[in-house]
């Protein structure tokens, strides 16, 4: 009988824990629904992770959840979990992981998830888009100017929330969730205290030190967000939470909405009056995030009104003559997605900044520039790495050029990995867009007037040749100092020296180049007409070592001669010269032996082209950026090969083009590197050099004219033209 009872108490008490895990279980996931449907994400989170064994549901909600508080990596582990399993939600788990992966920098895992969901939503362009941000090429580009801005991490930053700078006089106003007053509530959205404004100036070593609260005027019980001053009038406007408001929702559950307030500042006493709502606020939604055009006659606002395109639009409104602001107008689709358009900040009538988690971007929010002309979008650019990241990057604003010399300069906020807070402030500056390279005597010191200075690629091809001023230095776009591998300076009077880019950082705008006394070489000579034996003044010349790599090049001539310094003897260098009308001529130097004063002379002789195009040759492509040569193209350059082999006299002319993209010096250069590849494919083949005319346009002669260009058309400009000549 005792056995008996005992196994009957024993099942008894595990019938009353499991009732009782069941009792508990139930209401810890009623507790998180009813957080997770008030947007309380962080007590909803506290809730759903008490419960072992969620339901797939509930673990899609508190993948929200962390994604909602920018817990990426807790989110991503979530939907992986449930990322295989079918049910009616399992789109959006694709969706979902695949925004958490882009934020993560995982592109690859992300282009795939994104791919799954097109796979049933076809038409959502919005995700498209998303597709195609990761794709190497698109990351490539929105990566291409890292080094463009320098950045830096904002002293006054703490462990909390700061964000949205704003330029207010000589210092800064910004948003922080710090508690620097007696204020005590904490926001159930995320656990963090809710925002004041705060104020910071400079001080003595020009470092925004001393953070305090802008102004008690300014205090509100729940959030102060972005605002925005207009300096004409010194109306401030505020991003605020509705406050006492009754507004239930369908839930019956309590909204706060935000609002923008009016406030006047006072630059006297410095101080503010009291905060009041604008005309257009309403309960029934949020408005918030103004800034201002137009003379402040013009507010751009964020809002989820009824009838936008996603979640948050940005809206228009115009200032009235009795003060009032119009009826709100949306911005329309090509600003505005299916996700969040927000932020809106502006730098002049004609250019707006905000931020978006849809356009096409490397993960988050990312910020944007939006062109505008008579008030309507006609552009829309990704400002790119390194103000983006994979993260959220927004709030972008700008100091007046008027202060900061005429340099782009402003603040941001990003949450971006390795900052102090959740969110941090940044500062970035332009770097200067040239270089300087000064070439001066290793001796004395000073500059060296009418020094050479050549450059060469990664490829050792040369690139750019220029002079020295009396000044002794000569300036380069700093983009082309990336594709640059070294760079050498020379004169008559001073030997050859070359330095390495690599070993200069790449923050560095400086190369100093020290030449020591002594005598080069020089190889001068004439471009003539071989008919009329007349200098033809508008050639190029380019020496080449004897196996394809061009090792000086001196660009135009002048008035039809040219001169270059060598540092050895060119018994093993050939000369290509060329101009337009002209086929190119492979002249071997034929006496290599300088005279008394270190000079050989070598004259080139260009024979007429006859234009008459004897085959139809289709053009060849590239890949974007690249002078490689694909499959297709080297099938095509067999054609050509073909015919020459087979006809003596027949010569072939490769002009070469690029798409828009890229600087007109970049595109330059890098139509000459694909003309090359395919002259050297050919020779590769065992045509001659001779038979072969050579031209480069860079983007000055586009098969298709186009500003906002599609993929494709760009791509139909990346050619190289073939034409068979007599």
């Amino acid at each position: 009988m005792k056995k008996i009872y005992k196994n009957i108490l024993l099942l008894f008490l595990i019938f009353n824990c499991s009732f009782t895990y069941a009792q508990k279980r139930k209401t810890l996931l009623q507790r998180a629904e009813k957080h997770y449907k008030s947007k309380e994400y962080h007590l909803a989170i506290e809730n759903f992770e008490k419960v072992q064994d969620l339901d797939i549901v509930s673990k899609f909600k508190l993948g929200m959840c962390y994604q909602e508080n920018d817990k990426y990596r807790k989110a991503l582990n979530i939907y992986q979990s449930i990322l295989n399993r079918k049910w009616e939600g399992s789109d959006y788990v694709y969706l979902n992981y695949g925004l958490m992966a882009k934020c993560l920098g995982l592109y690859g895992k992300a282009g795939n998830a994104f791919e799954k969901y097109l796979f049933n939503h076809a038409e959502d362009k919005d995700v498209r888009d998303l597709y195609l941000s990761c794709q190497t090429e698109y990351l490539t580009k929105l990566q291409a100017n890292t080094h463009v801005y320098s950045l830096d991490n904002m002293f006054f930053n703490s462990e909390y929330k700061d964000l949205n700078p704003l330029v207010f006089f000589d210092g800064l106003i910004y948003s922080s969730s710090r508690n620097d007053h007696v204020k005590s509530k904490i926001h159930h959205r995320d656990g963090d205290h809710f925002l004041d404004l705060h104020y910071v100036e400079k001080n003595d070593l020009g470092v925004y030190e001393e953070s305090e609260i802008l102004h008690a005027q300014i205090l509100h019980d729940y959030h102060v967000g972005q605002s925005v001053l207009d300096t004409l009038t010194n109306y401030m406007y505020l991003t605020v939470n509705i406050t006492n408001q009754r507004l239930l929702d369908d839930d019956n559950l309590a909204v706060h909405h935000l609002q923008i307030d009016k406030t006047i500042y006072d630059p006297v006493e410095h101080n503010f009056t009291k905060p009041k709502a604008i005309n257009i606020n309403s309960p029934k939604y949020s408005i918030g995030h103004p800034t201002l055009m137009n003379y402040g006659q013009t507010m751009i606002f964020a809002s989820d009104m009824p009838g936008g395109y996603g979640g948050v639009d940005l809206y228009r409104s115009h200032l009235e003559d009795n003060g009032d602001w119009s009826e709100p107008e949306n911005l329309g689709s090509k600003i505005n997605t299916s996700g969040n358009d927000m932020f809106p900040s502006a730098y002049d009538d004609n250019t707006l900044y905000f931020s978006s988690d849809r356009h096409i971007g490397l993960g988050g929010l990312d910020i944007f520039k939006a062109t505008l002309r008579n008030d309507s979008i006609v552009s829309i650019e990704n400002v790119g790495a390194p103000i983006n990241s994979s993260t959220d990057d927004f709030g972008i604003t700008f100091i007046p050029k008027s202060q900061s010399n005429g340099i782009e300069e402003g603040f941001f906020t990003s949450n971006r990995f390795g900052g102090r807070g959740s969110d941090d402030i940044y500062h970035f500056k332009a770097r200067p867009s040239d270089f300087i390279v000064f070439v001066i005597d290793s001796i004395t010191r000073e500059p060296i007037d009418g020094a050479v200075v050549e450059c060469y690629d990664k490829q050792y091809m040369a690139i750019h040749q220029f002079e020295t001023d009396k000044t002794g230095y000569v300036k380069f776009n700093s983009r082309e100092k990336d594709e640059m591998l070294s760079i050498a300076a020379m004169s008559q009077t001073y030997r050859y020296k070359e330095v390495s880019v690599g070993k200069v950082k790449s923050s560095n705008n400086i190369i100093i180049i020290e030449l020591a006394k002594g005598k080069n070489l020089q190889l001068v000579g004439d471009v003539l007409d071989a008919h009329t034996k007349q200098r033809i003044p508008s050639a190029e010349v380019f020496l080449f070592d004897n196996d394809n790599t061009r090792i000086r090049s001196i660009g135009k001539t002048e008035g039809g001669h040219y001169s270059m310094i060598l540092t050895s003897l060119p018994d093993k260098n050939y000369l290509i010269g060329n101009a337009e009308e002209y086929g190119t001529a492979n002249v071997k130097i034929t006496n290599p032996t300088p005279d008394r004063y270190g000079i050989i002379y070598q004259d080139i002789y260009l024979r007429p082209n006859s234009k008459k195009n004897i085959v139809d040759i289709e053009n060849i492509y590239y890949p974007f950026d690249s002078p490689r040569l694909t499959s297709e193209a080297k099938k095509t350059l067999n054609d050509v090969f073909d015919y020459l082999d087979q006809n003596d006299q027949l010569r072939a002319e490769l002009h070469a083009h690029c798409d828009i993209r890229g600087t007109e010096g970049y595109n330059m250069q890098l139509s000459l590197r694909r003309v090359e590849s395919a002259m050297n494919y050919l020779v590769s083949r065992g045509i001659e050099k001779n038979r072969l005319v050579l031209g480069y346009f860079g983007e000055d002669d586009t098969a298709v004219d186009c500003i906002e260009c599609t993929e494709y058309q760009h791509q139909m400009n990346r050619r190289t033209e073939i034409r068979i000549l007599k």
